[in-house]
């Protein structure tokens, strides 16, 4: 029994996703994720990261002292993270589940983070029962994180390879910008299966349907990604500092988000007593 898509389960089963952060533009977008969740933060926290693949963040956030329980649909990104976590000082609990029926008990997490459900959801009203899912775990006061793919993010991106003349790739690009619907060619094996992509507002609009106050929308990679030399600078220790710097200084530059592959909405409970 498939508990997301067959399509989606299929793509992470092949893909290398344990070392996808370390490759290409990886490290940029987990180093500042890592800035970006680091703000919503207190010692101790009850962290659930749903969606949260071979488990890179509940590592992360386990070393800092918190309790994390990372949530899965992929059986293979449970057993990388298990393994994870066995070979770890600061074990962290996974488990087999979905957005959409967390099996956490209500009020019972600080904060949560949804890094895969919301551009994996194609359907709107699965993005909103999740959305309300993680309402429900949370306490009265608690933080959700909602990461987003960019509606723009392939546009960008083909411009920056040349891949726009491609007449499968311009066809696929005009689709989400007009729908957000993301449906890779057949004849490009690799790219993230179907997902949608987020609007800055479109995101803002789901959350508040759901009954969430947003707090703050920011850029995670930003700009900083279309420097004509990013790898070789961002291997230079000071120039790396400068792009930090760089996105710091922009990341909620409304009229810039566009330019990012990833998007953050922070938000808190609205409706909860």
């Amino acid at each position: 029994m498939h508990l997301i898509d067959s399509s989606i389960e299929t793509f992470y089963a092949q893909a290398q996703e344990e070392s996808r952060l370390t490759r290409g533009l990886g490290p940029l977008e987990f180093e500042r994720n890592k800035i970006l969740i680091s703000g919503y933060l207190d010692q101790p926290c009850s962290i659930t990261d749903v969606g949260g693949g071979p488990g890179h963040y509940a590592q992360w956030l386990g070393s800092l002292g918190h309790s994390v329980t990372l949530i899965d649909p992929v059986p293979k990104h449970i057993q990388l993270a298990e393994k994870r976590s066995k070979l770890t000082s600061k074990p962290f609990r996974c488990l087999l589940a979905e957005a959409r029926n967390l099996p956490l008990r209500d009020g019972s997490q600080d904060l949560i983070m949804l890094h895969g459900p919301l551009y994996h959801l194609q359907e709107r009203s699965d993005r909103i029962a999740a959305l309300k899912e993680a309402s429900r775990v949370l306490r009265p006061d608690g933080i959700v994180l909602g990461f987003a793919i960019n509606r723009t993010a392939s546009l960008v991106a083909a411009l920056q390879g040349g891949l726009i003349y491609h007449p499968d790739i311009f066809k696929m690009c005009k689709t989400e910008l007009s729908s957000g619907i993301h449906q890779p060619p057949a004849n490009f094996p690799g790219m993230l299966p179907q997902a949608y992509y987020h609007r800055p507002s479109s995101l803002i609009e789901e959350f508040k349907e759901a009954g969430f106050e947003p707090i703050r929308l920011v850029s995670v990679e930003g700009i900083a990604w279309m420097d004509g030399s990013f790898f070789s600078h961002w291997a230079d220790p000071e120039k790396r500092r400068r792009l930090l710097e760089l996105l710091e200084h922009t990341e909620k530059d409304q009229d810039l988000l566009c330019f990012s592959p990833h998007i953050m909405l922070a938000a808190s409970n609205k409706t909860k007593p």
